[in-house]
């Protein structure tokens, strides 16, 4: 090749190079610029877009948006008292309604009988709890009954279903008076020290006490007495994870988790030994109380569950052990006699009993914890504004004082039950819930694609004034009286419905009963202002913000 030819080509490839190179750097701008364009096209179409203008669901009525298109109707749930906002916009809107949240991800709301039926009862298995409404549960109650779904669900309700027979029952209603009797105790001190007008006591924060004591005697066989004892480890734990049941929190908490493997790691042992340096990250401050608080509380739990499980072990070999009537004791017990067929049982001569592994056990014991929150509170607050309603409820008490109510006659108060009942129903524990559709269905005749989230509006269904009245909304627990209804009482959805409805909900109503007729026949009870109103929190569960203050007076019997 002449030198001349070289010269071409080292030329040509020279230009070649330079070509390439101009290229790239003309083209990096370019694709930042084209992939920032398709990001925002992104967020464009998912807040506005869809569900504007190609959702299946853009023509059911509801809210409008409102000034963020980030959040949309996110700031008036969690600023406002627990299911009221939702209650106003059924109101406005009628009973299949849309609000659109946060990052433009819509939610319907369903408020008709027949619609909640199909959706937690009929089709149950097609509505799941959602993801992040599973993450959140499971790091704070256990993967127990609360989370779990499926066959999972049936096979472990199957199980605990015996823990919770009324021969059960009837035998722990005397475990709740240990706890009781301390809180009399305690208010009687109190109330005696203080002038003769009577004492202002926090009632949420005593019988946030007085619940976990009966919880942990009845479904754990543990003595807490966080009545007295401030240092008792659970019971401080317990006490700030209650503390931090706030709607901002709880939003908070489901952004954290929405991040993948978050769940695992917060509930790590490696969270917990970095929980002060988590701690210091700008808004995890929260989160780091959240990890300590349910290390602590797995600690303790785990210790329990070994006593346990020794126990019965003791008990099968005949040692002399008393078979204890915890339901935990029960849950262990009726465990080993299932491991116990499972071994027996050979490879294909017939179907292998359940039985619930360690982790499961484990679970069971969070989901107590986790499940335990109280209306208590409410049930005072509601008597204390009704003065006629509490002097009648007294009356019915007082010619009982004699003995302990047992399940039977705390069953059989006419009026305690009516009180009760109509307390849980202006008060749920949890005022609302969430499923999602994990199918695409017609529902009340509206088509809900697959992946949509329901709404399940607990508070709002218990106070519709086409199921209870014009007098929905107020305590009026005369409506719950047998020749009021003549046998159809309405049904709430305090407790949920179908296969997911609270396996504990007799014991719940008969440990609430116990509680209220031991507080009214020895205390009247009245607003600690004029004015008082019960402002309640938007969280998982409902409390009051202030920790609802009331006037405690002895009664002089």
């Amino acid at each position: 090749m002449s030198l001349h030819n070289s010269a071409d080509l080292a030329l040509s490839n020279s230009s070649s190079v330079v070509v390439s190179v101009s290229k790239s750097l003309v083209s990096m701008p370019v694709l930042l610029f084209v992939g920032l364009g398709l990001i925002i096209l992104a967020i464009v179409y998912q807040l506005v877009l869809y569900p504007f203008y190609f959702s299946p669901l853009r023509t059911l009525p509801g809210p409008p948006l409102g000034p963020n298109l980030l959040i949309g109707r996110f700031r008036d749930i969690i600023n406002g008292e627990a299911g009221i906002p939702q209650r106003e916009w059924v109101k406005e809107y009628g009973t299949a309604i849309r609000v659109v949240g946060p990052i433009g991800i819509q939610r319907v709301i369903f408020s008709s009988a027949e619609a909640l039926s199909k959706i937690l009862s009929t089709n149950w298995l097609f509505n799941p709890r959602p993801g992040f409404m599973r993450e959140v549960l499971g790091l704070v109650a256990g993967y127990g009954l609360l989370t779990v779904s499926g066959d999972r669900h049936k096979q472990m309700r199957k199980a605990m279903n015996p823990a919770f027979s009324i021969p059960n029952m009837t035998a722990q209603t005397d475990m709740y008076y240990k706890a009781i009797d301390g809180l009399l105790d305690i208010l009687d001190s109190r109330v005696g020290k203080a002038q003769v007008g009577g004492s202002v006591e926090i009632m949420y924060e005593w019988m946030s006490k007085v619940t976990l004591d009966i919880i942990c005697l009845t479904g754990l066989g543990y003595e807490a007495d966080s009545l007295r004892n401030p240092h008792n480890e659970l019971a401080n734990a317990y006490e700030d994870l209650i503390s931090l049941q706030t709607g901002r929190n709880l939003a908070r908490l489901i952004a954290i988790l929405s991040i993948p493997g978050m769940s695992t790691f917060l509930g790590s042992e490696f969270a917990w030994r970095h929980r002060r340096a988590i701690a210091k990250i700008p808004f995890l401050t929260q989160t780091a109380i959240l990890v300590d608080s349910m290390h602590r509380i797995k600690a303790v739990s785990a210790s329990i569950l070994r006593e346990k499980m020794k126990e019965a072990e003791n008990l099968e070999n005949n040692e002399d052990t008393a078979a204890k009537k915890d339901i935990m004791s029960l849950l262990v017990r009726a465990r080993m006699t299932d491991q116990k067929i499972q071994r027996s049982i050979s490879s294909g001569l017939g179907p292998v009993p359940y039985a619930m592994s360690d982790a499961e056990m484990m679970d069971q014991v969070l989901t107590f914890l986790g499940a335990g929150h109280e209306t208590f509170a409410f049930t005072l607050w509601l008597l204390a504004k009704d003065t006629v309603s509490q002097q009648k409820l007294r009356e019915e008490i007082t010619p009982h004082l004699a003995i302990r109510l047992g399940y039977r006659e705390l069953k059989d108060l006419v009026w305690l039950d009516c009180v009760v009942q109509e307390s849980l129903r202006l008060y749920p524990p949890v005022p609302m819930t969430f499923r999602q559709a994990a199918t695409t269905d017609y529902v009340d005749g509206v088509l809900i694609p697959k992946g949509t989230l329901y709404y399940i509006p607990i508070r709002v269904f218990n106070t519709l004034k086409d199921v209870w009245g014009e007098d929905a909304e107020e305590f009026n627990p005369s409506r719950w009286l047998p020749e009021k209804n003549l046998g159809s009482v309405p049904s709430t959805l305090t407790f949920l419905a179908g296969p997911h409805a609270c396996i504990g909900k007799t014991m719940a109503i008969i440990e609430m009963k116990a509680v209220i007729a031991a507080l009214i026949a020895n205390f009247e009870f009245s607003p600690s202002y004029e004015g008082q109103k019960a402002n309640t929190t938007a969280a998982v569960t409902m409390k009051p913000k202030d920790g609802m203050p009331l006037l405690v007076k002895k009664i002089v019997q």
